[in-house]
């Protein structure tokens, strides 16, 4: 055998694999997408927690081969000399492979929603009920009943809602449609005034999308949690915990804005079909609220004109088209008397002041005088100012403006008048065959939100 051969035969390569990871088992992970989160939310908390956030991370993988052979001949020609060779063959081989993975804002949130004891409320699983009131009281796990109080600001909480925007952006939304709409097909806004209606309305709809800058306020209710009062104090308890016991239940309304670039899915798609997802935001406000501006700077402008922006911030609240009180809906001049009628028992109820017989009288003339103005906002509105001023110059009553609003308002929702007759689109005639149900006693939690899911 030649000396070639021979290394040939003898030569044995082994491998030796420094990496050997096996892959990770994922069956515990939570399966979760979002439609909304806020990155610079969840880099400050993060950081906030761990000093630190992880940009990339990087794997190191090598492979190395290494053979090694040594022989030796020896050649004794014609017996009289002696030649010996030794051969040494070795090799090797080596590579390293270095693949970096960066980190996004998902693998942020996953790392923040892991650390212990960071929300105030969380999703909790509740074994049985409570049979007395007392035991809410004394209930120490927070995700199970917490006190109204004991929400402050900052505090990280955790809720399974149905999401919707803010009426007051349904209302935005729903006269830019129709604009849209009557610019491409305005032979459906012809009659009945339509077209003029939407112009008068429009100036209102672009101060409103001004204000709101971006923004989009939404109002989510909770599904699992309700607000109870035991003993003069309000709770917010798990609903599971009162399935046994007779309650006045209020629902709990988490409201707040969100912006609009955040938005991972298409509006339509999220914030107008009463969707269930899950929300991650931190407390604004100390407690449960009463009331909640979705149009962030009305404060701002509301010394100098707060007619105007407590008028935006109404809108949402007054349907668009009638109350149905029965199978057929009542003129539209009809509700207007009923809304100028209880305008004016608010307006006297205000100061306790009385009207004799014949300034009673006069004042059922005036209004049956205005009851023709009930075709657009502004008439309505001017309708309201003329009855004031009636009033207040038979009994001295006057207000201020945020009141004479609220009252206004009041009477435009127990009358069923709408703030825009838009009858002439066959969208707001179905719309009509459908009543507006009562605004509920609610009790608001005042947020930002980081994350919406599901």
């Amino acid at each position: 055998m030649s000396v070639w051969n021979k290394m040939k035969s003898l030569f044995h390569w082994k491998r030796r694999d420094v990496s050997t990871g096996t892959k990770s088992d994922l069956t515990g992970d939570v399966l979760r997408e979002f439609v909304y989160l806020d990155e610079v939310s969840v880099r400050s908390l993060l950081s906030s927690q761990k000093g630190g956030v992880t940009d990339s991370t990087s794997e190191q993988k090598t492979s190395g081969r290494q053979a090694e052979i040594e022989g030796s001949v020896s050649v004794e020609p014609g017996f009289l000399t002696k030649a010996e060779v030794t051969s040494r063959y070795q090799t090797s081989n080596s590579s390293t492979v270095q693949t970096s993975r960066k980190a996004t804002v998902q693998s942020w949130f996953r790392e923040l929603l892991a650390i212990p004891d960071l929300r105030f409320i969380q999703p909790v699983k509740i074994d049985s009920p409570v049979d007395d009131p007392a035991k809410i009281k004394q209930e120490g796990n927070q995700s199970r009943a917490s006190r109204s109080l004991d929400f402050q600001r900052g505090s990280v909480v955790e809720f399974r809602v149905k999401l919707s925007a803010d009426p007051v952006f349904h209302l935005g939304t729903m006269v830019s449609e129709f604009t849209g709409m009557a610019e491409d097909y305005p032979e459906m806004f012809a009659a009945d005034n339509g077209l003029a209606t939407l112009r008068e309305v429009q100036p209102i709809n672009k101060i409103l999308q001004r204000l709101l800058a971006g923004l989009i306020p939404i109002r989510a209710e909770a599904i699992d949690y309700s607000v109870v009062e035991i003993d003069g104090e309000e709770f917010v308890v798990h609903n599971d915990l009162l399935t046994d016991l007779e309650l006045d239940r209020k629902p709990l309304v988490i409201v707040g804005v969100t912006e609009h670039l955040a938005y991972w899915k298409d509006l339509r798609r999220v914030l107008f079909s009463d969707a269930e997802f899950t929300v991650l935001c931190r407390v604004s406000r100390d407690g449960l609220q009463r009331t909640w501006t979705p149009v962030k700077l009305a404060d701002l402008f509301r010394p100098l004109v707060p007619k105007l922006v407590d008028q935006i911030n109404a809108a949402g609240r007054v349907p668009f088209v009638s109350r149905q009180t029965s199978a057929a809906a009542a003129p539209v001049n009809e509700k207007m008397v009923e809304a100028l009628s209880n305008y004016k028992t608010a307006l006297l109820g205000e100061s306790d002041a009385q009207l004799n017989a014949e300034q009673s009288a006069e004042i059922e003339l005036e209004i049956a005088a205005l009851q023709e103005r009930a075709g657009s906002a502004y008439e309505q509105r001017t309708a309201f100012a003329l009855l004031r001023e009636k009033i207040r110059s038979m009994s001295g009553v006057d207000v201020e403006a945020s009141t004479d609003l609220e009252l206004r308002e009041q009477a435009r929702q127990a009358s069923g008048l709408p703030l825009l007759p838009l009858q002439t689109s066959s969208i707001v005639q179905a719309q009509a065959s459908t009543a507006v149900p009562d605004i509920p006693d609610e009790r608001l939690l005042d947020v930002d939100v980081i994350a919406i899911y599901w």
